[in-house]
């Protein structure tokens, strides 16, 4: 019976290993007919993929292995892979699966769960039992801090402290925002966050050099994998934190529908969900409604045209958020959420919930801010949002014409450009501005940024200009 119960204790030790480390190794003792497993590796090698290994023998040649995976998220996608070896009676097979490419990346804190298959020249089959892994960047040693389902990781163990604020923040989010969306998540929620930008870069996916050298992220996130990357080191952590956890809720929230969410309620709900906004959106808003540069909700499905437009499209959106949860309560929010889920059609679900489509909302919304409704769209130009499965950077699109509504102007019928979740940018005389128009860009920024033009003209044109200070010295590139 004591032997019994150290193998036990050793087995619960072998599960969960792996997800602390992002590596397993374990020793088999796994055998059916003349079949027997002695080892099985798992190994991050970050930011390229997962190296599989396994080791077994038999008294027949083993001719045929295979390593079966799932990777678990809000969508559980399974697979397998071929192993390599040469055929013999005693065998070490390996097998690669990539990360990387648009439809096969996986981020840092991606949790998986694997088997191998082994198959001899007798005929004889072995099936290992699944065994858990979690993606992890192999460069560092990871520790965690977790509560419930939320987990972050760190590896510099003197920013525990800067870890725990981070869980906190993620659970003071997840509480307020249940009753908003009508959710009670029951799968795990996982945060890796980085000290160093550069580090945090080389495991983003894929960008065109350009991209990279100009366009820094904050903070990311990826709904079907259910993580968020942070840069942990930025001063607005905390904000950036719970602003992303949100999408991962609203991503929960609309299951299937999640790319028919459109960005200005997606957006509105991470700002309404932010547990450390910033003045930043509120001014932009104003600027905005002085201006009469408001656009309207159904040309919003993404956000696109200059930076300014951007940054005030997210006061905008939350602004309009705020109004329908502060005016109709949490429930309708929620119920709204749920219609989308079966019609997959913003307007559809906020006519059956509220009795009026975005531009019934639209209207109502500008008469609380002082403003004339603009004349009804066409019935051919409210628009259906279909966004990538996988949700990650910024990504660069043409720029939307600027509307400057005012009142009663018919706006603009115009295509919007390709969709994408997170708000685009326009080349800067044929180079990408650095700035970050993600989710998180105007996070942190001066909350006096809109008190003016040459308030608002300044900061965001200073970013440009280091970067044509930087082309001045390094020189045009190939």
């Amino acid at each position: 019976m004591r032997h019994l119960s150290i193998l036990v204790l050793l087995g619960l030790l072998g599960a969960l290993y792996p997800a602390a480390t992002g590596h397993l190794r374990v020793q088999a003792q796994v055998s059916e007919g003349d079949i027997e497993v002695l080892q099985q590796t798992a190994e991050s090698r970050v930011p390229e993929g997962i190296r599989f290994t396994v080791a077994a023998r038999s008294s027949s040649e083993i001719d045929d292995i295979r390593v079966f995976f799932r990777i678990l998220g809000s969508v559980r996608r399974s697979g397998y892979s071929t192993l390599e070896f040469e055929p013999g009676t005693e065998v070490t097979a390996t097998a690669f699966v990539q990360s990387g490419s648009t439809g096969n990346y996986f981020p840092p804190g991606t949790e998986l769960q694997y088997s191998f298959e082994i198959r001899d020249k007798s005929g004889a089959e072995v099936r290992t039992q699944r065994q858990g892994f979690v993606y992890l960047d192999d460069r560092f040693e990871w520790l965690t801090v977790n509560s419930g389902l939320i987990t972050v990781y760190y590896y510099n163990q003197g920013l525990r402290g800067r870890a725990e604020g981070m869980l906190a923040a993620a659970e003071q989010t997840l509480t307020l925002m249940k009753p908003v969306l009508g959710i009670e998540p029951t799968d795990p929620l996982r945060i890796v966050t980085y000290d160093d930008y550069r580090d945090m870069a080389t495991v983003l996916p894929f960008r065109s050099q350009a991209t990279a050298d100009q366009l820094r992220t904050q903070g990311t996130f990826f709904s079907n994998q259910r993580v968020l990357l942070v840069h942990g080191a930025d001063r607005a952590v905390y904000g950036v934190t719970s602003h992303e956890f949100v999408h991962l809720l609203v991503s929960e929230a609309a299951g299937k529908a999640d790319s028919d969410v459109p960005s200005w309620l997606n957006e509105g709900l991470a700002e309404y969900g932010n547990i450390e906004p910033t003045g930043t959106y509120d001014n932009a808003l104003r600027y905005g409604i002085e201006e009469q540069r408001i656009r309207p909700l159904w040309l919003q499905g993404s956000f696109g045209g200059t930076p300014q437009d951007i940054i005030i499209a997210y006061g905008q959106a939350k602004s309009v958020v705020r109004h329908l949860v502060d005016s109709y309560g949490p429930d309708k929010m929620a119920e709204t959420m749920r219609v989308l889920r079966k019609t997959r059609d913003i307007d559809l679900a906020l006519t059956q919930v509220y009795g009026f489509g975005q531009y019934g909302l639209d209207s109502e919304w500008r008469r609380t801010q002082g403003m004339e409704p603009l004349s009804p769209p066409a019935q051919s130009e409210p628009e259906i949002i279909e966004a990538p499965a996988i949700q990650a950077l910024p990504t660069l699109a043409p720029e939307l014409p600027t509307a400057t509504p005012k009142p009663p102007p018919e706006p603009t019928a115009e295509a919007p450009p390709a969709p994408s979740l997170e708000p685009t940018a326009p080349p800067f005389n044929g180079r990408e501005p650095d700035i970050a128009l993600g989710c998180y860009a105007p996070i942190g920024l001066a909350s006096s940024v809109f008190g003016g033009d040459l308030a608002m003209l300044l900061l965001l044109l200073a970013p440009l200009g280091l970067v044509g200070a930087r082309f001045v010295r390094a020189g045009p590139r190939d």
